[in-house]
Order: structure tokens, then sequence, then C-alpha cells
């Protein structure tokens, strides 16, 4: 029969074996969790991410703001705009990839169609027809575009347009968003048929039920690492736009996928068209879900809209027509254009958060606010997953005072906050669950095997290690106790009585 002082040694030896077990485990585990990640969100035909990312079906919303101007006339003297803040007026937005083609070199071309459904609810006024005043973009983008003609014939176009036109209008929503016949092109059409083709405008005339071009992206294949970045987007890996290689270079992925275990990653880089640029996001804290997902969070920076004397990279942004802007503006008119002719667009973050003072106070209604106006994205770190995004932007015309224009003569220069966008996504309980039963559950079973062999080896060693040292301590009480009374007792049985306890040996 054992004794009780040989079963606490075994004890203390299986608990000290089933924590190293535990601590043994610990890459062995990583390591078959990580191969499990790679395989679930490589985008491959059949494997999880693939249906994710074919056919988002978390719901994704585009909240519009619009500025109403409220003192045109007041403008056109040369004062101060006044703008008011309505919204959000909400679209349900839908991702769907098509002419999807897998190439051989690990990496998948397609075309993104996005379809945008007016959501009532989420809204606010009378539907899509509330009225807004604004300023006149197609007038703008004539103004802008008729110099090739040289000046002369450029101020006697514009001028006859003008006159038929304000440079403020006072239009639907429905109609600034997705666009309107605009008379001023109608016109302009008439006289120039050869050059003006279209008398349709709009900010977003081409984005609904259309596409932005092919995009061709890595599927981590071959290296999980490249996973959703774009190799070439229509072809090349560089614009044409901007004037030095480094603005122009296609970087990151396309805002949807991105490569797993981003523990140590700084940065987030992605390419969005709707900006002709690539742009990234800063980590900047952790985060959740509603569900208890842990996330990390990246949020956009000033240096990305800094001035080229903080940011001397931002070089590359400056162009013909504007120069270098200040610090929060992106020119986009040289990729925004009605029949060839540029758009006076500038892009900033909503109510010109983080840019320069001047741009804030130069209209009446601004209120940049983090809380309100900051660019959140929101990923998990092991699966590189994108569960969380809140994407802002602000689209601005840059008004300048052209004392050849008549419709233009008095204002002062101004860039005019037109309307703001929040481009939102939050992962639904559904896929919650989807994701959390086939990546996060069995990592987190792991995780709970490794802490409880770990925990409960290492107790049972101490534990054995107490008792032990307990059943030592009585014995050799025992034995002082022994002495005391039989003062003869022979020291060698003495020595006998407890030489089986677990410290002894």
């Amino acid at each position: 029969m054992i004794s009780r002082e040989k079963k606490v040694c075994i004890g203390a030896v299986a608990g000290l074996v089933t924590a190293i077990i535990g601590v043994v485990l610990i890459p062995v585990v990583d390591y078959i969790v990580k191969e499990q990640v790679k395989e679930k969100v490589t985008l491959v035909n059949g494997s999880y991410l693939y249906d994710v990312w074919k056919e988002p079906p978390m719901p994704i919303y585009l909240q519009v703001y619009m500025f109403n101007l409220t003192n045109p006339k007041e403008v056109k003297k040369g004062q101060k705009p006044y703008v008011v803040e309505k919204g959000p007026y909400t679209y349900r937005e839908e991702r769907i990839k098509f002419d999807i083609v897998f190439n051989d070199n690990g990496t998948v071309s397609y075309r993104q169609k996005r379809l945008f459904t007016f959501i009532r609810e989420m809204s606010v006024g009378d539907d899509e027809v509330d009225m807004i005043t604004t300023v006149n973009p197609a007038l703008l983008a004539l103004i802008e575009g008729i110099g090739i003609f040289g000046e002369f014939v450029k101020k006697i176009i514009v001028n006859i347009v003008g006159a038929q036109e304000d440079i403020f209008i006072t239009r639907t929503i429905k109609e600034l968003v997705w666009g309107y016949v605009d008379p001023s092109l109608k016109l302009a059409h008439s006289l120039l048929p050869f050059l003006i083709y279209t008398d349709f405008i709009g900010y977003f005339m081409n984005k609904n039920n259309t596409d932005d071009g092919v995009y061709t992206v890595y599927t981590g294949k071959h290296n999980i690492d490249l996973l959703g970045t774009i190799d070439r987007y229509n072809g090349s890996k560089y614009l044409n736009f901007w004037s030095t290689p480094w603005a122009n270079l296609i970087n990151g992925s396309d805002g949807t996928i991105n490569k797993p275990f981003l523990e140590d990653q700084k940065y987030l880089y992605f390419f969005s068209s709707d900006i002709c640029r690539a742009a990234y996001g800063e980590y900047t804290s952790n985060t959740k879900t509603k569900h208890g997902i842990k996330l990390h969070r990246y949020t956009g920076t000033a240096t990305e809209l800094a001035n080229k004397t903080i940011n001397p990279d931002n070089a590359g942004f400056c162009t013909k027509r504007s120069g270098c802007l200040g610090t929060g503006l992106l020119d986009l008119s040289i990729c925004t254009n009605v029949d060839h002719f540029p758009i006076p667009t500038v892009m900033s973050f909503p109510h010109f958060y983080m840019a320069d003072e001047k741009f804030i106070q130069g209209v009446y209604g601004m209120s940049p606010s983090k809380d309100k106006h900051e660019t959140t994205v929101d990923v998990d770190p092991i699966t590189g997953l994108l569960l969380q995004a809140s994407k802002k932007l602000q689209i601005n015309m840059h008004i300048v005072n052209n004392t050849d224009v008549l419709v233009s003569k008095g204002i002062k220069e101004v860039f005019l906050p037109v309307l703001w966008l929040d481009e939102n996504m939050v992962i639904d309980d559904k896929n919650a669950d989807k994701i959390n039963n086939m990546l996060f559950l069995p990592m987190y079973i792991a995780q709970v095997v490794e802490i409880t062999l770990i925990a409960g080896g290492s107790l049972i060693f101490l534990f054995s290690l107490f008792l032990a040292q307990r059943f030592h301590y009585l014995k050799k009480k025992a034995v002082s106790q022994s002495q005391d009374r039989k003062p003869l007792l022979n020291k060698d049985l003495v020595h006998d009585s407890y030489s089986n306890s677990c410290l002894s040996t």
C-alpha cells in the first residue's frame, strides 16, 4: 500500500508535469491557431473571408450631412458665408464584387459595384426632397475649364451662361447628391456641343450602381502578410494625378480586408478612389464590439493632410491650380471633373477638423469635434477583419473672386462646405456569432486549456509541497515528543520514521 507521503510526492510531480505541459503547449497551440486563422482568412473560393469579401453581409451605411447656405446674397457682396448643417440623410450601401478572376501570381482581380438605398427611418427631414442652398458646381466647372479657349472666349461664354444661372442654387438633397439636369451645362452644350457632352451633374452621380475600376489584390495564398494589399489599380501600381511618385503610389488595401496578426502594426494603409490617393490610420487605442470582441482602433491623423512644411511628403499633393493649400485640405480638382472640366473640389475632415484655424474661421457654422468628426477603423488584430468603421470626409468648393466673371465678381475667396459623409459599419449579431464560433471560440478554448493546465498544475504542485511540509513538521514533532518520553530511543529509528517524507527525498 502506497504511503501518504509517497502519494504527496506523486501529486507534486504530477502537478509540476501538468504545468510544464501547459507551458510547452503555448507555442504549439499558438502555431495551430495561426495556421487555422491563415486558412480561414486566405482569399480563396470557399473560405470564410471570400464570402464576406465578395458581398459583405454586415450592414454598411452612408450618412450625408448637407450644409445649407443661409446668406447667399451677402456672400456675393463679399461677406462671410453662414451655413447650417442638416442631416443625416442615410443610405444603405451594398457592395457586390464581380468579374472576379484569380491570377497565377497569388492575386485576384475584380470590379466592385456599390448600390445605395435611402433609409427613411434613419434620416431627418422630408425624405430626399429637402431643399438646400449651396454653390453651383456646374458653373464653377465651366469657369475652371473654359480657359483653354483663351480668356476672351472664356469671359464671353461664362458670362452668357452666368446670365442664365446664379453662382448659388437651391436644389433637393436627391438632386445635389445623385444628380440633376443643369441649365448651365445645357446652355454650354448648345454653345459648345463638341466639348460639353452632358447636362447632368451631381456630387455622387457616378457612384450609385457603378464601379470605380479594376482592382488587383493579393489573396494571401503565397504570402499571408500581403493579404488584401493592392497590387494594381486599373492595371497600374501608380496614379497619374500628383507630382511625385510617393503621392501617386497605390499603397495598402482597398479598405475592406487586411492581413492578419496586426498586434504590432502602428499604421494601417488603404487606397481610396474617392479621394484619389492612398491614406493611412494610426493605431491609437483598444476598443471592443458590443459582443466583447477586442479590437485595435486606427484613426485619421493631421499628418495626412498637413502642409508640406510639416510633412514634406505632402508636397506631391500640391497642384498647379491652387498650389499648396494649408493643413487640413486636399485639392481634388485634378481628379474630379465634368466632361474633363475640373470641378474645384477640396476635401477635408468634417467641419475642418484638424485643419488650420483660418479655414474654420472662414465660414460661420463650423464646430469641429474629435468625437463627431474623427475617422476610426476598428480591426481584430488576430484575423485582420474589419469589424467597425466610421470613415468621414467633407466636400468643399473653392470659390475665388474672378473679376472677369460677373457672377463671382464680389465674392471673397472661400472654401465653402457643401456636405460631409460618414460611411460607417458595425458588425451585427449574426456575423459576430459566426466569427466567434468559427475563429475566436477555438482560440479562447485553447487559451483556457493552456491556463488551466498551467494554473491547475501549479496549484497541485504547490499544494503537494504544502502537504509534504506539513507531514514533515508533524512527524518531526511526533519524534520530538517520543524522545522526551523515551530518552533512550535509538536515533537511527528516529531517522527512519520520517525518512520517507517528500521533503527529505
